[in-house]
Parts: structure tokens; sequence; C-alpha cells
């Protein structure tokens, strides 16, 4: 249970460790701070996949 409600701790470390592979990757130094003011990009991307799932023609309710 705990894997699935990570404490605030676990969170913290989760974050930075995400950070420093976006780092890595794009090979850009990004200030935390600069992170902190980026958009939310997975928010977004679920937000986006929700919508389209909600507006797929097989997902509309059949009319008896």
């Amino acid at each position: 249970m705990a894997a699935e409600h990570p404490t605030a701790p676990q969170r913290a470390e989760r974050l930075a460790a995400d950070r420093e592979a976006v780092r890595r990757v794009i090979g850009v130094g990004i200030s935390d701070e600069e992170f902190d003011q980026a958009p939310d990009v997975r928010g977004n991307i679920y937000k986006i996949a929700a919508d389209k799932a909600r507006d797929h023609p097989r997902r509309q309710r059949r009319q008896p």
C-alpha cells in the first residue's frame, strides 16, 4: 500500500530524480524554478486523452 501512496519525502525524491533525468535527456540546464513555472504537461496529456476517450464514437451510449 505504501507504493500506492508515497510519502511527501518519497514524492520529493521522485520529483528531483525526474527533473534530473529531463535535464540529462535534453542536455539543457533547467532550474527548479523554471520547472515550477512550466505547464503541467502530464496533466494536460491526461485531460486530452480523457476528452478523446469520452468523445470516441465507440464510447457513445447506444439508444435502446
